[in-house]
């Protein structure tokens, strides 16, 4: 199996954060410089390190405003094989 680029992972998360039903999450962004995804979902910002710990889960953070920030951990969709 080979290993995805950003361009993919990004790609997959933003599948994910944008599942039919789910809030809505307006488009994600890669930070090359900061090695991070970026998503704003109802005023606040979503943020998940390039390097994910948990291949079936996506892990990072929620941050509100002004710096309060909690975890945050979303199910990934498996890959199908081609």
């Amino acid at each position: 199996m080979s290993i995805p680029t950003s361009q993919q992972l990004c790609e997959a998360l933003s599948g994910d954060l944008n599942r039919p039903g789910a809030a809505t999450v307006t488009k994600v962004v890669n930070d090359s410089a900061r090695k991070t995804f970026t998503a704003s979902l109802g005023g606040a910002v979503l943020e998940f390190p390039h390097k994910q710990p948990d291949g079936g889960y996506w892990d990072g953070f929620k941050f509100y405003g002004s710096g309060m920030r909690s975890k945050v951990r979303i199910k990934r969709t498996k890959v199908e094989p081609a």
